[in-house]
């Protein structure tokens, strides 16, 4: 079978909209300062952050956009576009549960 053959013939295959979406910080937490005996500051200072800000980064207060996406991606080896991508999945996870909530519109 050609490659061709095998990328038609296959089915498409998606992550089900009601699997939860990790905020980046939890998935930085997971993949990086689980892994390191490092200080939150140490840290910090190697991101070229402040404590503060790798705090709320963390614990899910501080959006990912590409400055922090490429400090991350220079201490992490973890690619800039993944960092944005699990804000991306974030975000439009978070929204799909904002858009079930019944509507203030129609009351």
């Amino acid at each position: 079978m050609t490659i061709a053959a095998f990328v038609t013939q296959s089915e498409t295959t998606m992550r089900s909209d009601s699997l939860d979406r990790p905020h980046p910080g939890e998935v930085f937490t997971r993949r990086c300062l689980s892994k390191t005996s490092l200080k939150q500051d140490e840290v910090a200072k190697r991101v070229g952050i402040s404590t503060k800000h790798l705090s709320r980064f963390i614990n899910g207060h501080v959006h990912v956009g590409v400055e922090l996406a490429r400090k991350l991606e220079a201490c992490t080896n973890i690619s800039a576009g993944a960092w944005l991508h699990y804000q991306t999945q974030y975000d439009l996870y978070t929204t799909v549960k904002l858009e079930a909530a019944p509507s203030l519109m129609t009351a």
